[in-house]
């Protein structure tokens, strides 16, 4: 008995061992996927997930490593900002992307983070999306620099702003949905004569945006199976369902309504199954980086909150492209030999009213009227003039050329419109941004101004408005501002990558160190964060 006992246990070593030995991981990932999904909270994956199926976001948390409080550090809002700092491990005081756009004293204009000075040869009025303005290398960028160029990059998206930054400086290919055409355009060079691939032009031809256009959206499930039918139902007092025409437009954003629906993110997949097909990623002897940009709102329904039916359908679709990606890439790759990874950099805004509702402090904050009154203020003082300059993402910029010229002390106009708008309603801090740079307060909310700050592109003064309080844009939309950072979730799956749940904070600084100890390469050259410990095995 004890030896048939052993035999057995023999047999099932052996069983077990070809079996791993069939699917042992490679050395180094053979291929990177990097998704980034606009508008995701770990809070949405939480509720939605008994809806999710097995093969989607389960399978990524179940078997990876799902961190449930990744941190952006820094105050700004602008998330090709955060974006940075996940492709180079610094936050923008290191890599300069503070905001989406800042006001050059030097060139005396605004200049904008995601258009640098790279134009059409035969025009010039027109800039292409480049990293430009980003002052570090990337985790790509050292990727390429280890294997000779050889390694290949390609990003792939809705949005520049999302594929940009993680594409780094020298990406092969950046796709982005033309809103005109519906076709998949190259955004990589000036070169407008530059061709796409054949597959490309293929699979263009087929104008599945089209036969998507022709189709109306519904609920996936029966809607009352959804968050909001549960807990929220009097939002949906006279729409017990929804129905959307998603009809192709006139003009320039033709596509919008469908791009901007289920079927975009559908789109997406179509295309990355048809890249990892005809390109043969991650079939090399070096490492190659996919970048993928999904949605999860959608341009139909209530344009706030997370927890929508429209926002918990669209997860829910979603759900099924990333499950028939991660077969693809098993298919074709093996996921044993890919690392995929899964992040988001903006998350859904709590509407201003459910915090009134539950009599949580709040209230409304323009950073353009204090920008008008703390004008007001220095002209009652110094006389008439344009003392400020602009407003942008939480920072005043003063106008250096007038206070020069009226030979006052810009420091101390700096401390006085600091201490006026300090005593604005809603505003928890104003304070002159220099003061920031040797600060060593640690106070949170402070250093998320510090860690915003860059001497050479920030503001005069920054603002940090009250936990709970919103800031209202020009155009009128309400935005919340983040007091101490901002939380996201990351997973990391496939490759050697442990199951675990990690609950702690984490600095999103670490993420591109991590990555780049996996892969053997160095780290981008601002980096700040230190690799993660206990992740593979």
């Amino acid at each position: 008995m004890i030896k048939q006992g052993i035999s057995l246990l023999l047999f099932i070593m052996a069983a077990l061992t070809l079996s791993f030995g069939q699917r042992v991981p490679s050395q180094q990932p053979k291929l990177v996927v990097f998704i980034l999904i606009d508008q995701l909270s770990t809070e949405q994956i939480v509720a939605f997930r008994d809806q999710f199926s097995d093969n989607g976001f389960n399978r990524l948390i179940n078997g990876g490593a799902f961190f449930r409080n990744a941190t952006y550090q820094s105050a700004t809002n602008y998330y090709g900002a955060k974006l940075a700092t996940l492709a180079t491990g610094c936050n923008p005081s290191t890599h300069g992307i503070v905001s989406d756009w800042w006001y050059d004293y030097i060139r005396n204009k605004e200049v904008n983070a995601l258009y640098g000075d790279i134009t059409n040869a035969n025009d010039q009025s027109i800039s292409y999306p480049s990293t430009e303005r980003l002052l570090t290398s990337t985790i790509t960028d050292e990727l390429k620099y280890i294997n000779n160029g050889t390694s290949r990059v390609t990003a792939i998206g809705i949005n520049p702003n999302y594929l940009v930054w993680n594409g780094g400086h020298t990406p092969d290919h950046i796709y982005q949905i033309d809103n005109k055409t519906g076709n998949f355009i190259s955004i990589t060079t000036a070169d407008t004569t530059q061709a796409v691939p054949e597959w490309v032009t293929d699979f263009n031809n087929m104008k599945l945006l089209d036969t998507y256009s022709n189709r109306e959206w519904g609920p996936l499930k029966n809607l009352n199976q959804y968050h909001q039918m549960k807990y929220f139902r009097e939002e949906r007092e006279h729409a017990s369902s929804f129905l959307y025409s998603l009809t192709k437009q006139a003009g320039e954003g033709a596509y919008l309504p469908v791009i901007h629906s289920p079927f975009g993110n559908k789109l997406i997949r179509d295309f990355t199954v048809s890249q990892i097909i005809n390109e043969n990623y991650g079939k090399g002897s070096v490492t190659d980086v996919i970048v993928l940009q999904f949605t999860a709102k959608s341009v139909h329904g209530n344009p706030d909150g997370g927890f929508d039916a429209e926002t918990q359908d669209m997860l829910l679709r979603l759900d099924l492209e990333i499950a028939d990606i991660l077969k693809t890439i098993d298919k074709e790759v093996g996921l044993e030999k890919a690392l995929i990874t899964l992040s988001s950099v903006s998350t859904p805004t709590r509407p201003a009213v459910e915090n009134t509702k539950g009599d949580v402090p709040t209230g409304i904050f323009s950073g353009q009227k204090a920008a008008s009154l703390a004008n007001l203020f220095l002209m009652a003082k110094y006389g008439q003039g344009k003392w400020i300059m602009t407003y942008n993402d939480g920072q005043i910029f003063l106008n250096h050329a007038l206070i020069a010229e009226r030979k006052i002390d810009l420091n101390k106009v700096k401390e006085e419109a600091a201490s006026f708008i300090s005593d604005m309603e809603g505003v928890a801090y104003a304070i002159p941004i220099s003061e920031l740079r040797f600060s060593a307060s640690d106070i949170a909310s402070l250093r998320s101004l510090k860690l915003n700050y860059h001497p050479d592109r920030s503001g005069d003064i920054a603002i940090k408005i009250n936990p709970g309080w919103f800031e209202e844009l020009p155009n009128g939309q309400k935005i919340a501002r983040n007091w101490n950072g901002s939380y996201h979730p990351l997973i990391m799956y496939g490759w050697k990558i442990n199951p675990q749940n990690v609950y702690q904070t984490t600095p999103m600084t670490h993420f591109a160190p991590t990555i780049c100890s996996f892969l053997q390469i160095p780290f981008p050259n601002g980096c700040e964060g230190e690799p993660l410990p206990g992740l593979i095995y």
